[in-house]
């Protein structure tokens, strides 16, 4: 913003704003682009093709990259020996490490289920804070804190959700 659109007094003169005008009216550069390309597509994929065939690395690229992707691993499903029945999270930590030292599943998924039980654990120290945080104030006769619905706008006591 110019230091010449405002008068005096700091205002905005006739026909100045802050406002930004907002995107330009009409297609955008990228559309007009892609409008221009559009009835050359099947020539430069062709080109494309048969330049990978004579051995140009770019191209090659491009086309395994475009048209032969590489496909993402599913998420694998696991079965760890003694992760349900382990009474805590070290003991299921421990079960996971065990699956993964003998094989019985790779190390990314032993990882995946290891960072699956810290965010677990994360919650669970939450809840135990939040828990002690209100047995705290209701001994100091604090006032509970209000949670209100968000549709309604109206209190919601917590104690009856749980």
């Amino acid at each position: 913003m110019a230091d010449n659109d405002r008068d005096n007094a700091g205002r905005f003169k006739q026909g100045h704003s802050i406002k930004s005008p907002g995107r330009p009216v009409g297609p955008s550069r990228a559309e007009r682009l892609a409008e221009a390309i559009e009835p050359h597509i099947p020539e430069i994929v062709a080109k494309a093709i048969e330049l990978a065939k004579l051995g140009d690395p770019a191209s090659m690229k491009l086309v395994l990259e475009r048209y032969a992707p590489i496909a993402k691993q599913d998420g694998e499903r696991v079965i760890v020996e003694g992760f349900a029945s382990a009474p805590t999270l070290e003991l299921k930590a421990q079960a996971v490490m065990v699956a993964v030292a003998t094989g019985q599943v790779t190390a990314e998924a032993g990882e995946r289920l290891l960072r699956t039980l810290d965010a677990y654990a994360r919650v669970v120290v939450a809840d135990d804070h939040e828990k002690r945080l209100q047995a705290l104030e209701a001994m100091r006769g604090a006032p509970k804190p209000i949670t209100l619905d968000a549709g309604t706008g109206q209190p919601i006591d917590l104690e009856d959700l749980a």
